[in-house]
């Protein structure tokens, strides 16, 4: 939404979308409501796409968007998933949002407090709201930019994170009853079925920020969360405090994301999928310890 209100202040026809539609908890953001899941016709000239870990990502919209005139991939992910005829990965930005603050720079976009608001926000996450190792001088020195130019800290944060539905609520107490840690005490994770969400009366976005939850196990290193979709799949969140890379575990399956936030989605059933990572996930551990051991 910030490169769409951008653009527009350059005079330029912006038509904002998204793969899926838009996760509760986002809802406050300046523009959201313009957000739709479709193209217009006829089709624009030009594509840009931001903050996707390959082409895969954009779902529904992928041919689509491959067979525009002209497409720019803008993305901060640590990949070789690149495409479309221009492509700006830069793996040292904290977010996709500080890229996009940079362009807007060059530019010369003037950051009103509703651009400013969205590339805050897109920061602000992205780092684990400042507490994730990717947290550098350069991503704290633009959102200090963007509250400069508008946006609330207080507001950004009520918004995002104290807005939980009570179906949400009740879900993240689900998971937090099957959690289960390994012998070890390095593996934690929670598995939500399709029962689970029907007794909560909660959708598949309602599991936004539950695996952070689970990652503030006290001495573990790789968190999980398993959610059964409503077709059998399974979608896992992955989140590793340093060790292991959950990005290179989770592209294993067909998923992807950073060194230590990341996804994918199984075929079901659903223990079966649950075994499965689990596994590949101890693996990934145990390789990183003897690589660490061995250094």
């Amino acid at each position: 939404m910030a490169l769409t209100l951008g653009l527009e202040q350059l005079g330029i026809r912006v038509w904002p979308v998204l793969a899926e539609p838009l996760p509760p908890g986002y809802d406050f953001l300046p523009g959201a409501d313009r957000l739709g899941t479709s193209l217009p016709h006829p089709l624009p000239d030009l594509g840009i796409v931001v903050d996707c870990d390959g082409s895969a990502r954009l779902g529904p919209l992928e041919p689509v968007f491959l067979g525009l005139p002209e497409l720019i991939d803008i993305d901060h992910h640590a990949t070789r998933q690149t495409f479309g005829t221009l492509h700006w990965v830069d793996p040292r930005a904290a977010a996709a949002g500080e890229l996009i603050a940079r362009l807007l720079r060059a530019l010369r976009v003037r950051p009103t407090p509703q651009i400013a608001t969205n590339i805050y926000t897109a920061i602000l996450t992205d780092t684990g709201r400042f507490s994730y190792s990717n947290t550098s001088p350069a991503a704290l020195r633009t959102a200090a930019r963007m509250v400069a130019a508008g946006a609330s800290p207080v507001a950004v944060y009520r918004g995002r994170y104290e807005s939980k539905s009570l179906p949400a609520l009740h879900l993240l107490g689900r998971a937090l009853c099957s959690l289960t840690v390994s012998p070890d005490g390095m593996v934690a994770w929670a598995v939500l079925d399709r029962e689970a969400f029907a007794a909560a009366g909660a959708g598949a976005n309602d599991t936004e920020s539950i695996i952070d939850v689970l990652r503030t196990v006290r001495g573990g290193e790789l968190a999980l969360l398993f959610s059964e979709q409503a077709d059998g799949s399974v979608r896992a969140s992955l989140r590793s405090r340093g060790k292991a890379n959950v990005a290179r575990l989770a592209r294993a399956f067909g998923g992807g994301g950073h060194p230590r936030a990341a996804g994918c989605t199984l075929p079901g059933p659903l223990d079966q999928a649950v075994t499965r990572l689990l596994a590949a996930a101890r693996q990934a551990l145990a390789d990183a310890q003897h690589a660490l051991a061995g250094d």
